[in-house]
């Protein structure tokens, strides 16, 4: 329940219509509660004397409080709609947010399908809880008051009954709140774990099925579904038996009033000097006794809006408060322009509690200088380069950019002016302009971008991707689908290296970008980078000598050390885990 407070907070933007909304839904309840006082007067006043004038006049002040309350629920509802989608809106954008600012180690603990659930389904639960449960809750207290005064004032020892009644419905409901809420979370659990099934297959399609794994992978689904589905029904049968018991309390709300209180009027009728009730009193009073009732039945009614509730506001708690493991210094260092020099000073650095990634790395890197990094899968290249943009931090040591650690740097700087390209090329869905221009239209955001300028034709012609690109039936136009499809491997890297060139950075970091080019171009895009940018540091790392030869040092990783370091003539004649790799490769390629 704090988790679902704390989220009202957002409310707050929204504290007018909110305010209004109430005293609209106070004035409903009061027209509401009026009801029962002009049925108990055309009846003692009307119907009991024959007075036709004083049956017309309660009818037609029934029907003007029947469309007064019906006017001012209406108002009330359109105002918390309001207010609910603002809200909804305004969280929604928090977490976004939240998650733009989450390190690679944050992204690496949650799961896709997670953040899908939390920023979406999540927030329509709280949205849809403030929109009609929230109301709900509010019109069925007020009414439950109101009508509890009106039964004492009209009968206090009828009332008796009432206040029997009404305490074992509400303790059903905080019993079945208690029991259901833990369900309810396992329930979004096992929704979380169906989306990220979805999410997986979606975005690993092609190796599902180049591996024929299709039936596995559906029986996996199937699966988590019936385990969904499962939990999903054992909460419905527990909402399934508890509203009937609930409905067959809200019936005895009109039983007692009309045993205990049919005796009276009946006591009041046959003998007139007696304290009894009228028949239109008794008719109030059952009014009164459902306008009570119904507001507990109500409130059981959205105990299931509630319980959801209450679940989703603390899974979406748990991650606005998950703090960024990559913080902003609190005297950050804004840099417009780097030298790019980069010293790796005694850093040491593991993923969690595991072994080291990187151990000890000493190594400087003078600006301009064009480096390569060699080593086996499992070396601690992509670990050392990502430590410089601080996509993770240091265990140990530091990682200084031009003499400054980049602890000390904002992140803007570091992730403006160091440029890392991945592995693991990504594409955004749209067309190859756009993908190209990633980075510059984050600098020229207010400039409409139509055609390609002169500087990403460049940047493309020095990525090898200028022919492809213009070979396309709609060129720099040309669609290209989620995660880069329609393009081919290579294609997809050259687009890659040119969205990073675009950038400007003055260090530029590839890490094994070039894996499905051919030799040829590979070399071509080597060459231009090392001649075409020479005051740019540039950091090349990759398994294949060919593609590091030509840097003006080479370093060589094994098991996160640095083992040897050198030019490629000096490594081949000192360094025999080099000279294998180099002989091994080459034989690989007059094969």
């Amino acid at each position: 329940m704090g988790a679902l407070a704390r989220l009202f907070r957002y409310l707050r933007n929204y504290k007018t219509p909110v305010l209004i909304s109430l005293v609209l839904t106070l004035l409903a309840t009061g027209f509401n509660l009026v009801q029962p006082e002009l049925i108990q007067r055309a009846v003692d006043f009307g119907i009991s004397q024959g007075e036709v004038r004083s049956v017309v006049v309660a009818s037609l002040a029934l029907f003007a409080t029947a469309v007064l309350a019906g006017g001012f629920h209406l108002a009330s509802g359109i105002l918390l709609v309001r207010a609910g989608q603002g809200m909804s809106f305004d969280i929604r954008n928090d977490l976004y947010r939240k998650i733009m600012s989450f390190s690679f180690e944050n992204l690496d603990r949650w799961r896709t399908g997670e953040l899908l659930v939390r920023t979406n389904s999540d927030v329509n639960t709280i949205r849809m809880f403030v929109r009609l449960g929230l109301l709900m809750m509010i019109q069925s207290i007020i009414m439950l008051v109101g009508s509890l005064v009106f039964m004492f004032l009209k009968n206090p020892e009828l009332s008796r009954v009432m206040f029997i009644l009404l305490p074992g419905t509400l303790v059903i409901f905080f019993v079945l709140a208690s029991f259901l809420r833990p369900m309810i979370m396992k329930v979004r659990e096992r929704l979380d774990a169906l989306n990220n099934s979805i999410q997986e297959n979606l975005a690993g399609a092609k190796v599902v099925r180049a591996f024929a794994r299709q039936d596995h992978e559906k029986a996996r689904f199937n699966e988590r579904n019936t385990d969904f589905l499962k939990l999903s029904l054992k909460v419905g049968y527990a909402f399934a038996l508890a509203f009937p018991f609930i409905f067959f309390l809200g019936q005895m709300a009109i039983v007692l009033p009309t045993w205990f209180g049919g005796v009276q009027v009946i006591e009041g009728l046959l003998n007139p000097q007696a304290a009894g009730l009228t028949l239109g009193e008794l008719l109030a009073f059952q009014g009164y006794a459902l306008r009570a009732m119904w507001p507990i039945i109500a409130l059981g009614m959205t105990l299931q809006f509630l319980t959801m509730a209450i679940a989703s506001a603390t899974r979406i708690q748990d991650l606005l408060e998950d703090r960024p493991t990559i913080i902003e210094p609190e005297r950050a260092v804004d840099v417009p322009r780097l030298k790019g020099a980069v010293r790796f000073d005694q850093v040491s650095f593991s993923y969690g509690e595991g072994e080291p990634a990187v151990d000890g790395i000493d190594l400087d890197v003078r600006p301009g200088e064009k480096i390569g990094i060699l080593g086996r899968t499992g070396s601690g290249k992509t670990s050392l380069a990502s430590l410089v943009p601080r996509f993770y931090d240091v265990t140990a040591g530091s990682v200084l950019l031009d003499g400054q650690d980049v602890r000390s740097l904002s992140i803007r700087t570091l992730r403006e002016r160091v440029s890392l390209v991945l592995q693991e090329t990504v594409l955004m869905s749209g067309t190859i302009l756009e993908n190209v221009s990633f980075a510059y239209r984050r600098d020229h955001r207010d400039q409409p971008l139509d055609e390609p300028t002169e500087t990403m034709v460049d940047a493309a012609e020095l990525a090898c991707a200028r022919e492809f690109i213009e070979e396309k039936e709609d060129g720099w136009h040309e669609h290209v689908g989620e995660r880069g499809a329609g393009l081919s491997g290579g294609q997809r890297q050259r687009v890659a290296i040119a969205r990073a060139i675009l950038s400007d950075p003055d260090v530029l970091i590839l890490d094994d970008v070039t894996s499905a080019l051919d030799a040829q171009t590979e070399r071509q895009i080597v060459t231009n980078l090392y001649t075409s940018l020479p005051e740019k540091t540039v950091i090349i790392i990759s398994q294949k000598i060919n593609t590091v030869r030509l840097a003006d040092r080479i370093v060589i990783l094994d098991e996160g050390r640095i083992v040897a370091t050198g030019t490629h003539d000096e490594l081949l004649e000192s360094n025999p885990m080099y000279r294998e790799i180099h002989e091994t490769q080459s034989a690989e390629i007059r094969a």
